[in-house]
């Protein structure tokens, strides 16, 4: 399974929600902070603020990412591995025999988060 920051399930004060979804807004409009601010007369650098602290959010939800089966050959380890690591910096460690199928699904549920 594989952690992603979400706040699913967990209740937020009104204010967090608020700029929840200005950040949210912000990325999805393609306008630089600056004239998103001065569109929706919202101050830069709590916007600023919001969208820095939103970023670290500690809160997570599991995603289940089905795993394909590598068939084992002589000299391979018995393991397929796959380590992911969330932290201020996502970290992805692929083992030798991974399934590159099973590694470009992990990356779209990661980018789609």
């Amino acid at each position: 399974m594989t952690r992603l920051s979400s706040g699913a399930g967990v209740k937020q004060p009104p204010h967090q929600r608020h700029w929840q979804a200005h950040v949210k807004a912000l990325k999805k409009s393609g306008l630089s902070r600056a004239e998103y601010c001065r569109q929706h007369k919202l101050s830069y650098h709590a916007l600023t603020y919001w969208q820095h602290k939103l970023s670290r959010s500690t809160e997570t939800t599991l995603v289940p990412v089905p795993l394909e089966r590598v068939l084992n050959t002589p000299g391979q380890s018995k393991s397929s591995e796959l380590n992911i690591r969330v932290t201020d910096r996502l970290s992805i460690e692929v083992g030798d025999h991974f399934s590159s199928a099973t590694l470009q699904r992990v990356l779209s549920v990661l980018e789609n988060r």
